[in-house]
């Protein structure tokens, strides 16, 4: 069962001041009870309490899928080619007071069927789902209805293969992503509509840019586009982490975001790049820590579900 965190609510504090057994005037009462506080104020303030503190209290990071590429050279035009290389697909729950956010649902669990994997973009890669996202959720006590606010980074199959599961869920979509996914031609920007469908009946909200989820600046999506249209990435303020960006797509492995290279099937190429100049800055700004989901290799080394980072 996920445990709840513990919130802070400090919408209200009463001093009261009751008279000693011998008289005293007022104003010794008053001044008593003005310094009363004042101590009762500090010492909130020493332990890091904070009356409004209703921030990210965890995130769990789920196993949504893994694959590999016999060439990596489709992510990295001209640079290893042939070269095969492993990816990591991760969903993120993140727990905020009484609201849960899932951040991207990952492979289809239908996949976890075929032990053998399933190919994908035209036998570029293959797919394996080894723990379902549905299954992972229930070790956490978690029910798909239980979640009330869902964001993909973007729509491609691997982001948003359970995306069906969570109708109940505010929906935050760049707009341009939106038309491009439940528009006329979403083949044409790669989305699979099979994948994602039912959340058409979704409360939906429709950005033009970032936008601060809970309204405290804990969880905010930030536009990121180039990979897809509407592609966005999330700023998550963990209570010891401190912050990390959750990339998406913005950038699939280590390697490219050091050189800054683009996947041949970005739909912009130069809009990627200025994307990542854009995050380098972000990350410079807000000493926040970049997490990229497809990077096997730092993926391995931050703690999943049961387990959660804070």
């Amino acid at each position: 069962m996920e445990p709840a965190g513990i919130v802070a609510d400090l919408r209200k504090l009463q001093f009261e001041c009751f008279p000693k057994e011998f008289a005293m005037t007022v104003r010794l009462n008053v001044a008593v009870c003005h310094f009363g506080s004042l101590l009762l104020f500090s010492a909130l303030a020493a332990g890091g309490v904070h009356a409004a503190d209703s921030g990210v209290q965890r995130m769990y990071v789920l196993n949504c899928g893994e694959s590999r590429t016999n060439d990596v050279s489709m992510w990295s035009p001209g640079i290893d080619v042939g070269k095969s290389r492993d990816f990591s697909d991760n969903c993120y729950l993140i727990r905020h007071g009484k609201d849960l956010m899932l951040w991207d649902t990952g492979m289809s669990d239908a996949i976890a069927n075929k032990p053998e994997g399933v190919t994908a973009a035209g036998g570029l890669l293959t797919l394996w789902v080894k723990r379902t996202l549905a299954s992972q959720l229930r070790e956490l006590g978690v029910a798909p209805t239980d979640i009330t606010h869902i964001a993909l980074s973007h729509f491609h199959s691997d982001h948003c293969g359970n995306a069906n599961l969570f109708t109940a869920a505010r929906l935050y979509i760049q707009a341009a992503e939106y038309e491009a996914a439940f528009g006329p031609e979403p083949d044409k920007f790669g989305f699979a509509p099979a994948n994602y469908d039912k959340l058409r009946a979704n409360p939906v909200l429709k950005l033009n840019g970032d936008h601060d989820v809970f309204g405290d600046g804990s969880v905010v999506i930030l536009s990121t586009p180039g990979h897809t249209p509407g592609h966005q990435s999330l700023l998550v303020r963990l209570p010891k982490r401190g912050a990390v960006v959750l990339s998406g797509d913005m950038v699939h492995f280590q390697e490219n975001w050091t050189n800054r290279r683009v996947p041949a099937r970005n739909f912009d190429r130069e809009q990627s790049k200025r994307t990542m100049e854009r995050i380098a800055t972000f990350l410079a700004e807000n000493n926040a820590q970049l997490w990229i989901n497809h990077d096997k290799a730092q993926s391995d080394a931050i703690p999943h579900v049961p387990d959660y980072v804070e």
